[in-house]
């Protein structure tokens, strides 16, 4: 769109008169009009005012298609962020809620409610499925990764049995620090990456 229909539509859109701009930027109407004709055009001095008045930067007012295309890139980006952000926590919440519930459910100390475990359970394995289709879309498996993923839920579901300290308590929590520290690896290393939110 030429400037001049560009200054044209904005005034119409906005309901302004060719008097009413020419009034506040201090110019003629005809002024005005021959902008809108493309007879003439306005200095930079008349040009920063106009989009002033037109609540728009300049360059919106010069290259409106420069403009929108570099509108729609930010509104992609921001909801990419966002889509990203939302993987991101529910990978972390998957992987809380799989290690809490199991903890929960195998320690026996809750033996009352196994149903309010395995529902727990199953809402971080969902979690961890979604991310896991999302991140397969976005990145493709290295080895480590792998590895480290399966200690973490290898920590989460056998560690406790089979360490030899015998007290409930002490094995749970070195199975969590194992399972802490497999979930900041592949933190660190592999989803702050593929989920970006900078």
């Amino acid at each position: 769109m030429a400037l001049s229909e560009n200054i044209k539509a904005r005034r119409m859109a906005l309901k302004m008169s060719q008097e009413y701009v020419a009034e506040q930027l201090g110019i003629s109407r005809q002024a005005v009009g021959k902008w809108e004709t493309g007879k003439s055009e306005p200095t930079a001095a008349n040009l920063a005012e106009l989009a002033a008045l037109f609540e728009m930067s300049v360059s919106e007012l010069v290259e409106p298609e420069n403009c929108a295309g570099q509108r729609v890139e930010q509104e992609r980006q921001a909801k990419e962020k966002r889509h990203n952000a939302k993987m991101l926590l529910g990978r972390w919440s998957g992987v809380v809620l799989v290690n809490a519930s199991w903890d929960g459910f195998s320690s026996g100390l809750y033996a009352d409610v196994p149903y309010y475990w395995f529902f727990l359970l199953a809402a971080g394995l969902v979690l961890l499925f979604i991310t896991s289709i999302d991140m397969e879309k976005k990145h493709k498996l290295k080895k480590t990764q792998i590895a480290v993923g399966a200690g973490m839920l290898f920590s989460i579901f056998f560690l406790p049995r089979i360490i030899p300290f015998g007290q409930a308590g002490i094995n749970y929590l070195l199975a969590d620090v194992v399972t802490a520290v497999c979930v900041i690896v592949l933190n660190l290393k592999y989803w702050r990456y593929i989920w970006n939110v900078k």
